[in-house]
């Protein structure tokens, strides 16, 4: 009895998508996030390339219990910026519906939704930097697609199986490819404290990160690169495990990201720069990453305070003719530490309501200043007052 109830709630805090409502009755909910950030080479905090405030989470959420097997949900995340006129915008973090299935404890769900990939759609911010593939950019936290998820019977686990644009909740319309990201996860718990699981996606087109969408001259004008677009085929896996023991967990994940670059170009003349339009080369190029994180947790004074450390690697690869060597620039390695001091939780006690954050996290790339000297560590350290709310709407 104790492993069942254990291994649900460790189900209903990472799926998300859980009836609590009756029908008929509403929910608003509030996030945000008022964040100091201090960034510097080897700890010159007085001296920080990065010094500011910022409000990096924003969000309203309404959701409805229609009926017992039918839900909705809209969350929209006012967000700080200046890509914008005003300082400001507005963009839609999820919108969605959930239809019960006859199959118990499981629902299809369809609308911008939680991308169920890796720790992505379970990372509470109990560290309050993102988790690995959402800040590598292997996968965006919510997605436009439509998924079957439910828990496994007597607690044992759950299940995601999703078709998704696989751009992100950020890329609509004409600029998502016309290739669906197929998705499946499974998390299973077979003794109370222990969670394995795995998640697995591909997508055999996407937009390019390298799109240039007139077309460019190389710097050296020999070359003509023709203009990017859906030219990437990608396959991503990742295992993960978490366990707990009393006040102490430990979760980890380990990310493997694949995908093939696809390209074309032209021959130039590098002293008028024209094209010489007979010479179109047709080119692909392999790029592999691979990286792990592991976060332990100690809560601590009846759950007021959450001591925590963090430990992360990115390794990337590109292809060089035959061979795959590792691209410097772009391959780390992050380890700090933090803790959390709740003022309020909120009901049930398995979220905030009001809390403080601090953490520091260094950050060393792989890149070399001079051959076999690398470059200086980066020094972050993050003050932030976390707020959250919710008020049930009765009929």
């Amino acid at each position: 009895m104790k492993r069942t109830v254990i291994a649900s709630l460790l189900a209903l805090l990472a799926a998300g998508s859980v009836y609590a409502l009756n029908p008929g009755e509403s929910e608003l909910e509030y996030n945000g996030w008022f964040r100091y950030t201090n960034q510097s080479p080897k700890f010159k905090v007085t001296n920080p390339t990065v010094s500011r405030s910022t409000i990096d989470r924003n969000y309203l959420r309404a959701s409805h219990q229609w009926t017992s097997k039918l839900y909705s949900k809209l969350s929209l995340d006012f967000l700080s910026s200046s890509s914008y006129a005003d300082g400001a915008s507005v963009r839609i973090k999820e919108a969605y519906v959930d239809m019960g299935l006859p199959l118990k404890d499981f629902t299809f769900t369809a609308g911008v939704q939680k991308h169920y990939f890796a720790e992505t759609y379970s990372w509470d911010y109990t560290h309050p930097d993102k988790e690995l593939s959402d800040a590598q950019g292997v996968c965006a936290s919510a997605d436009y697609g439509a998924t079957i998820n439910g828990f496994l019977p007597k607690g044992f686990g759950e299940l995601q199986l999703g078709v998704y644009n696989g751009e992100g909740y950020k890329v609509t319309g004409a600029k998502n490819s016309v290739a669906p990201e197929l998705l499946a996860n499974l998390r299973l718990t077979p003794i109370a404290g222990l969670q394995v699981g795995a998640s697995v996606f591909s997508k055999v087109k996407d937009f390019s990160p390298y799109a240039n969408s007139t077309g460019r001259l190389s710097t050296d004008r020999k070359t003509w690169f023709q203009p990017d677009t859906a030219n990437r085929s990608k396959l991503a896996f990742a295992p993960m495990a978490k366990v707990a023991i009393g006040p102490v967990s430990l979760t980890g994940e380990y990310i493997i990201y694949n995908y093939t670059r696809k390209f074309s170009f032209y021959k130039a003349d590098s002293a008028s720069g024209k094209v010489d339009s007979t010479s179109l080369t047709q080119n692909t190029k392999d790029y592999a990453n691979a990286g792990i994180d592991l976060l332990p947790v100690v809560t601590l004074m009846n759950q007021k305070i959450d001591v925590f450390g963090r430990f992360s690697t990115w390794q990337a690869k590109e292809q060089s003719g035959d061979s795959m060597p590792v691209n410097k620039s772009k391959s780390l390695m992050r380890y700090g530490a933090g803790f959390n001091y709740h003022f309020l939780r909120r009901a049930g006690g398995s979220k905030p309501a009001v809390a403080f954050q601090f953490a520091w996290v260094r950050e060393q790339s792989e890149k070399e200043a001079t051959p076999g000297v690398k470059v200086d560590p980066t020094d972050t350290f993050i003050a932030q007052f976390r707020m959250e709310w919710s008020h049930l709407l009765l009929p």
